[in-house]
């Protein structure tokens, strides 16, 4: 039996403590500085028990996972690095791993191990009294190690991942942290600045009746825990900026295409090259083919014998009109940008 404490009742950490325990044979103890927090943790039955001193939930733990915001966690490390006993593993469950693993590094005792972790759930979950266990189901967990990390320690986590049933995904602290801001920081800042931007303007009464699933869907991220956002962005700023940096070079060559005349209406200017290329790319997420790079420029394709034969007496361009004349199968992640004109 493996016992563990949760400190950050949110949730993230009240799904996670309702996945542990829905597998048995392991014992949660759930803290939380909001004492409403705790209890209804305890009454959707994320924790076996909740502590409300801070050194008496983690003095018996194998592994305390640490589900508050980015920026608590140096005051969490802080806080339980003098009772924590030999050999326990600390983990997280934040976006920024590089002054988290410091921290850790600075803070924590030499006889516990720190293993970063980071569930990517995909989940909309925005509210504690949300959580479910089923949110890890199938789901990516990055593992950032420091290479001092023992290998049971590792394993721990491992252990702990799997048995939620997540997949555990070993990453760097940077890799990680540039790809937790590309698609968790960026759209956070993207949200919160067409929210702002739009219902600052002195007509946000009149345009709000026009709101509908587009908004929605791009200004959704908004309504997450304004303090989580600040610190996610906070402790991971300089991958963060330099994303934006790249965002703002995108929405000026959009807005150079839109004050063109003529370009703005061209299938091959850059407003139609934006919306193709997202388009394109969008569709490959979803085909699940977002890794492979499309090609570039078509091979040409190998003739079966009959078509070599048939060249031979008819030439290759009868040998086309008078074969198969198979159609090259539609790729659903190319747009047709003959409906553009």
């Amino acid at each position: 039996m493996t016992n563990y404490t949760i400190i950050g009742l949110g949730r993230i950490g009240t799904s996670l403590g309702m996945a542990i325990r829905s597998k048995g044979g392991h014992r949660v103890v759930g803290y939380d500085a909001d004492n409403t927090a705790q209890s209804l943790a305890q009454r959707m039955g994320a924790v076996d028990e909740t502590e409300w001193n801070l050194d008496k939930a983690v003095s018996d733990a194998d592994v305390v996972i640490a589900a508050t915001p980015a920026g608590a966690l140096y005051d969490v490390f802080d806080g339980i690095a003098s009772y924590l006993k030999a050999g326990s593993v600390v983990t997280d469950t934040s976006p920024s791993k590089r002054s988290v693993m410091e921290w850790a590094h600075e803070l924590l005792p030499s006889n516990v191990d720190y293993v970063g972790g980071n569930p990517l759930t995909g989940a909309s979950i925005k509210e504690q009294k949300d959580a479910s266990g089923y949110i890890f189901h199938n789901a990516k967990w990055a593992v950032v190690a420091p290479p001092n990390a023992g290998q049971q320690s590792i394993r721990s986590i491992i252990d702990l991942i799997e048995n939620v049933g997540a997949k555990p995904v070993f990453m760097d602290a940077h890799e990680h942290d540039s790809f937790s801001a590309a698609t968790s920081g960026l759209p956070a800042v993207v949200s919160a600045a067409v929210m702002n931007v739009v219902s600052t303007s002195p007509s946000w009464a009149e345009i709000s009746r026009f709101v509908g699933a587009d908004f929605d869907n791009i200004t959704a991220p908004a309504s997450g825990d304004p303090a989580s956002s600040q610190s996610a962005a906070a402790t991971n700023a300089d991958m963060l900026a330099h994303w934006i940096d790249q965002l703002i070079e995108r929405f000026q060559a959009i807005r150079e295409g839109l004050i063109d005349d003529e370009a703005r209406f061209s299938s091959d200017g850059i407003l139609a090259d934006s919306f193709v290329q997202a388009w394109e790319q969008r569709a490959r997420l979803e085909a699940g083919v977002a890794d492979r790079r499309p090609e570039t420029e078509e091979r040409a394709s190998i003739p079966s014998s009959g078509d070599s034969m048939m060249g031979l007496f008819f030439g290759s361009r009868i040998s086309k009109l008078m074969g198969n004349n198979k159609e090259k199968k539609k790729d659903s992640t190319t747009y047709d940008r003959r409906r553009m004109n």
